[in-house]
């Protein structure tokens, strides 16, 4: 009943190898289904470019499965006819005035993770259950936000391309397929092109969502169809590696994974890779770093994971990562949804081609693009408190190093204690805002945020958006 209440109070209130992330998805395995029909592929481009945009939008719709009713569409745009490379969306029109609302883009991390993962963990109106059934989630962002999930970039879940060269080998690449799979899409659904958009995402998505940000906001002066991109939201963001590096070893010396002769070890590597960094020798950083943090590269286990005895660094008090994160997997594999979202047979990629030719992408940074949107649109930082991998105080050092035009307004700017409701006993988390932008720290939740926090997440995200302020109801 609290969780129902909660809501609506929200709702009245409201107008209207593998990557340094990746080991949340690396064993995302989903089968190509045997028995059943699972359909064809549905590929929405050539429908965009005839004009067909009625039958486009018809036979997206994604057909009533048991446990779901919503109003709902998916397929592929493809970015590159050379190398037959498409990337797949499913889009959920808000449940409330969807003539109205924001559309907010979901990106996920890895790099290589699929937004599926979003969309079933995280904030999506459906939860998979053990037994391969759907429930509908308390708190799901697409509320009050028509949200697009895409796989992205191609060669990532369901997303795929044909050649070698498809592949995305830095955020220029990412951003050119992303802003050609929007413009697509929003010829598609032209209802909604008027409307606020937002771009957001979690982790590697720090820059993902920077380089798409930055694209429209070079080529909405230019292009006759323009994308009423108004902010960007990033969670847990990695979005400029070195000032992150630098900080791992105090940190995790301070919250206890590390002691004072690790600690030294720890700072002395990453030392090293800052200066493999600074020198653009991009692949010995990567390496450095994975055998670091992930051991993807070599036979054994990471130095981290050695000395601190756990897998997981998403959230502080978990070694491994919780089960019920890996459900979708074997639903997606089933026929009927494989048909009711219209990828047919194709392979669901678990991201690691995607990583290999993003390897040295993964010690860049996109803090010049962040800045310019930073100094242009609204932005929300976000962090949950018990991360690990992109911790509170590494995102402060991140926005330390960097120059926008809040910067000394931001030093001084006061913290406020934020809660959700009045009688809210416990305290949400912390806020600092200069301007429109916002900076975040939740409590109670680590990497994957929503999915530790869903009533906090979604309160967040709606203050940020709807410019609610920060005072409890």
């Amino acid at each position: 009943m609290w969780k129902a209440l909660a809501l609506l109070a929200l709702l009245v209130l409201s107008p209207g190898g593998d990557g340094l992330f990746r080991s949340l998805y690396r064993n995302a395995h989903v089968s190509t289904p045997h028995k059943g029909d699972p359909g064809q592929p549905l590929f929405l481009t050539p429908y965009i470019e005839a004009g067909k945009f009625a039958e486009g939008r018809r036979l997206s719709s994604v057909a009533p499965f048991p446990g779901w009713n919503l109003t709902s569409y998916s397929g592929y745009i493809t970015v590159n006819k050379t190398y037959n490379s498409s990337l797949f969306f499913w889009f959920f029109p808000a449940q409330i005035e969807p003539w109205n609302a924001p559309v907010v883009l979901w990106l996920q991390g890895g790099p290589g993770g699929s937004s599926m993962f979003g969309l079933f963990v995280e904030h999506g109106p459906y939860i998979v259950t053990r037994n391969t059934t759907v429930r509908a989630r308390d708190f799901p962002w697409t509320t009050v936000f028509s949200m697009l999930y895409i796989d992205n970039p191609v060669g990532t879940g369901f997303s795929f391309t044909e050649h070698l060269q498809g592949y995305a080998v830095d955020e220029d690449d990412v951003a050119r397929d992303l802003y050609s799979a929007l413009t697509q899409f929003f010829q598609l659904f032209s209802d909604y092109k008027d409307n606020d958009f937002y771009a957001t995402g979690e982790s590697y998505a720090g820059k993902y969502v920077p380089a798409i940000a930055h694209y429209i906001h070079m080529l909405n002066p230019v292009m006759t169809m323009k994308m009423n991109l108004k902010g960007i939201a990033l969670g847990d963001a990695y979005s400029d590696p070195e000032s992150i590096i630098q900080g791992y070893a105090p940190f995790l010396f301070q919250i206890g994974l590390l002691d004072e002769k690790q600690r030294k070890y720890f700072q002395k590597q990453c030392d090293e890779c800052v200066k493999y960094i600074q020198e653009e020798k991009w692949s010995q950083a990567f390496e450095l770093l994975d055998k670091l943090l992930d051991g993807d590269l070599i036979s054994e286990p990471s130095y981290f994971q050695n000395v601190t005895g756990c897998s997981n660094y998403y959230n502080l008090l978990q070694c491994t990562e919780p089960e019920d994160q890996s459900y979708y997997r074997k639903f997606l594999s089933l026929p009927q949804v494989r048909q009711a979202i219209h990828v047919g047979n194709q392979t669901f990629s678990d991201g690691s081609e995607v990583e290999k030719y993003l390897r040295e992408d993964t010690v860049k940074s996109v803090k010049p693009w962040l800045t310019e949107i930073m100094n242009n649109y609204k932005v929300l930082i976000y962090n949950g408190q018990l991360d690990i991998i992109v911790a509170a105080p590494l995102t402060e050092r991140s926005l330390m190093a960097m120059n926008w035009k809040g910067y000394q307004d931001y030093k001084k700017a006061e913290r406020k204690v934020w809660k959700v409701l009045k009688s809210d006993p416990e305290v949400a988390g912390y806020v600092r805002q200069v301007d429109s932008f916002c900076q975040v720290i939740v409590r109670g939740g680590g990497h994957i945020l929503p999915y530790d926090q869903p009533l906090r997440s979604f309160d967040m995200i709606n203050r940020f958006i709807f410019e609610r302020g920060w005072d409890p109801y």
